[in-house]
C-alpha cells in the first residue's frame, strides 16, 4: 500500500481506490487517513478546493457503510464497519478543524439533500404504500445511514451553541422527521426511537427542551398501553394515533407477554435488521424507551417553578397506560421492574405540591435590585489580603513579596506623575518662549514698516522737485563722485 494517494473526488474513485489497495475495513480506514495526511490544508492551501470535494466523498461514504451495518451488520472481524465509522468521524473531525468553513458549507449541502429526500418520501406517502423496510420496501423514513452520520454531527462541531450554522439545521430535521414521519412497522418505530435520542443528545448539554422527541416517546409508550385501541386516538402525534390499522404495532404488548428471561443483553436496540426482526425486539424498544425517558429526567432535572410537571405529563400519562390490568398480557419481571423504577424517578422528580405560576413577560425585581444603594466606601484590611499568587508560601515570603509588589506599584505611580509634571512644565515654558518670541517679532516688524515709510516719503519729495527738498536717493553720491572729492579716486590712490 503506498504512502501518497491522490485525493479522489468521486465516491466511486474512492470505492475503485479502496477496491485494489484494501482486504479489511481497517485498511480502507488507513487509506482515507492517508489522503488527508498527504494533502492535508495545513500542508498546502491550495488543496482548499479538491480536499472541500473529499469531505464531501466521505460523508457519502459513511451514508454509504451505515446502510451495510442496517443490511450485513458489523461484517466480522475483516470489515469491522462499526470501527470503520469511527475511523470516519475522527476524519472528519480532523479535516473540519483544518477548514471550518469549508466543512460548514459541505454540511449544509448534505443537510439539504437530506431535507429534500425527506420531503420526498413524504410527497411520495400519497402514492406509494407503506412497508417494511427491514424487507425491502418502501418506508418514508430515512435511512440508516443517515441517521448515524446524524449521530456523529455533536461529535465534529458543538451542539451547545445557541445557534450553530450546522447542527441548528439538523436539529430542525430532525424534528421534522419525528413530528410528520409516519410509522408503521417495528423498523420505523426503531429509527423514531433513535431520532429522539439524537434530538436528546444535541439539546443535553445546553438542558434545551425538544418537545418533538418528548411527543414521540409519550406516543412509543402508549403502544404498550393494556387498551391500546382506545389510548392510540390521544396520542400527542398524529403519525402514530393511525396506528391502530397496523399489526406490527398493535401485536407489541402480546409479543412482550411471550417473553421470558430477559436480561440486560437481550434488551439492547440496535439499526441492524436482524436484531429488528427478532423476537426481542418489542421489549428492547419499551426498556429503551423508558431509558431515554429517565435519561431526560436527569437532564431536565427539578426547576424552581415547577415547569418540568407539564414537560413531562404526557410521558407520565402514558406509563400510567401500562399498569398490567389485563391478566392475558402479562409484562415480564423485568420489564415490570424497568418500568417501576421510571416510575419512582419520574415521581420525585416531577411530583410537587406548589402550584406553577404564570408565565409572566417580565421578571420581578430581584433582591439585589430592590437593595438601597450604599454609598459607604468599602474598606479592605491589606494584611488580610490574600493573592492566588501567594498561595503555597510562607507567612514571612507572602508578606515580603507583597510588599515588594505594593513598592512597586508605587513606584510605576512616582514615575508617571513625574512624568505628567514635566510635560506640563515644558508644555508651559515653550508657551512662554513663543509669547516673548511673538512680541520682539512684533516689534520689531513696526519699526521696520517704519523706516521704510520715512523712506519712501523722501525720496517722494526729491522726485517732485522744486523748493522741497534737493538730493537725496544715491544720485548726490553720483554727482560727488564725478568730482573726485572723495572716495577712491581714478588711477588708484585717495
Amino acid at each position: 500500500m503506498p504512502f501518497v494517494f491522490e485525493v479522489p473526488t468521486t465516491l466511486d474513485a474512492l470505492h475503485d481506490m479502496i477496491a485494489m489497495y484494501a482486504s479489511t475495513g481497517a485498511d480502507a480506514s488507513l487509506i482515507i487517513q492517508r489522503i488527508h495526511a498527504t494533502n492535508s490544508v495545513r500542508l498546502n492551501h491550495k488543496n482548499k478546493e479538491k480536499m472541500q470535494n473529499f469531505y464531501d466523498v466521505l460523508l457519502r461514504r459513511f451514508v454509504a457503510v451505515g446502510d451495510a451495518v442496517f443490511n450485513s451488520g458489523s461484517g466480522g472481524p475483516d470489515l469491522e464497519r462499526y470501527e470503520q465509522l469511527n475511523s470516519l468521524t475522527k476524519t472528519l473531525y480532523a479535516m473540519s478543524q483544518d477548514s471550518p468553513e469549508c466543512a460548514g458549507s459541505v454540511w449544509n449541502r448534505r443537510l439539504g439533500i437530506f431535507q429534500q429526500a425527506v420531503a420526498k418520501r413524504l410527497r411520495d406517502v400519497e402514492v406509494n404504500s407503506l412497508g417494511d423496510a427491514c424487507e425491502g420496501e418502501f418506508s418514508a423514513w430515512p435511512s440508516t445511514g443517515m441517521l448515524l452520520l446524524m449521530r456523529a454531527l455533536p461529535h465534529i462541531f458543538p451542539s451547545t451553541d445557541r445557534r450553530h450554522a450546522v447542527v441548528t439545521p439538523a436539529l430542525l430535521l430532525l424534528g421534522q422527521i419525528l413530528a410528520q414521519t409516519p410509522v408503521k412497522t417495528r423498523c420505523d418505530i426503531t429509527k423514531g426511537l433513535f431520532c429522539a435520542a439524537l434530538m436528546m443528545e444535541y439539546t443535553k448539554g445546553a438542558k434545551r427542551f425538544p418537545p418533538e422527541a418528548t411527543a414521540f416517546l409519550a406516543s412509543a409508550l402508549r403502544l404498550y398501553a393494556d387498551d391500546v385501541e382506545s389510548v392510540l386516538g390521544t396520542s400527542p402525534l398524529p403519525s402514530l394515533s393511525n396506528a391502530t390499522n397496523c399489526s406490527q404495532l398493535m401485536d407489541l404488548r402480546e409479543d412482550l407477554s411471550e417473553l421470558s428471561n430477559i436480561t440486560d443483553d437481550d434488551v439492547r436496540l440496535s439499526l441492524e435488521k436482524d436484531d429488528i426482526q427478532s423476537e426481542m425486539a418489542p421489549a428492547a424498544i419499551l426498556v429503551f424507551s423508558l431509558r431515554l425517558f429517565q435519561q431526560h429526567l436527569d437532564i431536565i432535572g427539578t426547576s424552581s417553578d415547577g415547569s418540568e410537571r407539564e414537560i413531562f405529563a404526557e410521558m407520565t400519562k402514558s406509563l400510567l397506560y401500562i399498569n398490567g390490568s389485563r391478566k392475558d398480557l402479562t409484562l415480564p419481571t423485568y420489564v415490570k421492574n424497568a418500568i417501576a423504577e421510571t416510575a419512582r424517578k419520574s415521581a420525585s422528580t416531577s411530583a410537587s405540591d406548589t402550584k406553577r405560576e404564570p408565565l409572566q413577560r417580565r421578571k420581578g425585581a430581584s433582591a439585589k435590585e430592590l437593595a438601597i444603594k450604599t454609598l459607604a466606601p468599602r474598606m479592605e484590611d491589606p494584611s488580610r489580603y490574600n493573592m492566588s499568587k501567594d498561595k503555597g508560601k510562607s507567612e514571612l515570603q507572602a508578606e515580603h513579596d507583597r510588599h515588594r509588589r505594593e513598592y512597586k506599584r508605587e513606584h510605576k505611580a512616582a514615575m508617571r506623575e513625574l512624568r505628567l509634571d514635566n510635560a506640563f512644565i515644558e508644555q508651559e515654558r515653550r508657551k512662554d518662549k513663543t509669547e516673548t518670541d511673538n512680541k520682539a517679532k512684533e516689534k520689531r516688524h513696526k519699526n521696520f514698516a517704519w523706516l521704510e515709510q520715512e523712506q519712501a516719503t523722501m525720496n517722494q519729495q526729491v522726485r517732485m522737485g522744486g523748493s522741497l527738498l534737493s538730493g537725496g536717493g544715491i544720485g548726490a553720491a553720483k554727482a560727488v563722485k564725478a568730482k573726485g572729492k572723495f572716495g577712491i579716486k581714478r588711477g588708484g590712490k585717495f
